[in-house]
């Protein structure tokens, strides 16, 4: 049994899983809806302010959550694999929303060809990397305050930085991210055209 485990007392499923991955789903939620009502609003500065809002969070709850997610659960008890499904689960969400959404235009083959898209894939890549760096963040708190003998830095999350860094850079930093659309758009017309 590592420090962690022994030093981090194991909370319910509920709190430990539940509770952290919920509150950025909900977030997401409300805000994806917030966002896509705004219209209905009468006061044009209102409307306008409420849409920068929603859509603000709307995009950090999809891209960013795991910031929050991750940490709650690590230091509730989760296990590894319950950390990472729950920091992915609202992009998960968002992203079928997405595909159901497209499916009413494309076959099942093009929806599920539009899942590798450049957004999508930056958003799970990109969570990937996030997650690696809160763990090192986590581990050397637990460092700090728990164990100074702990190790901080293992190959797995080093690993999980280095794929989100360069899905970053090949998905929308290289070419402002035309080269990664061509490539995308090649492998449609080879499966579909």
């Amino acid at each position: 049994m590592s420090h962690r485990e022994t030093a981090i007392e194991k909370k319910s499923f509920v709190q430990r899983f539940i509770v952290p991955a919920g509150i950025v789903l909900i977030i997401m939620i409300v805000s994806l809806l917030a966002y896509f009502n705004a219209w209905r609003i009468g006061n044009d500065l209102l409307h306008r302010s409420v849409a920068f809002i929603f859509g603000l969070l709307l995009f950090i709850s999809i891209g960013f959550g795991s910031l929050l997610v991750y940490p709650l659960m690590y230091f509730r008890g989760a296990s590894g694999g319950e950390r990472v499904l729950g920091s992915l689960i609202t992009p998960i969400v968002w992203t079928i929303k997405e595909l159901v959404r497209v499916s009413e235009y494309f076959t099942i083959g093009e929806t599920l060809y539009y899942g590798l898209s450049s957004i999508f894939l930056l958003i799970f890549l990109g969570t990937l990397g996030l997650m690696g760096i809160v763990e090192l963040l986590c581990r050397q708190r637990i460092k700090k305050r728990i164990d100074p003998t702990s190790r901080v830095i293992t190959p797995l999350p080093v690993a999980a930085i280095l794929i989100g860094l360069a899905a970053l850079y090949i998905i929308f930093i290289w070419g402002v991210g035309v080269h990664w659309f061509y490539i995308y758009q090649e492998g449609y017309k080879a499966l579909f055209h």
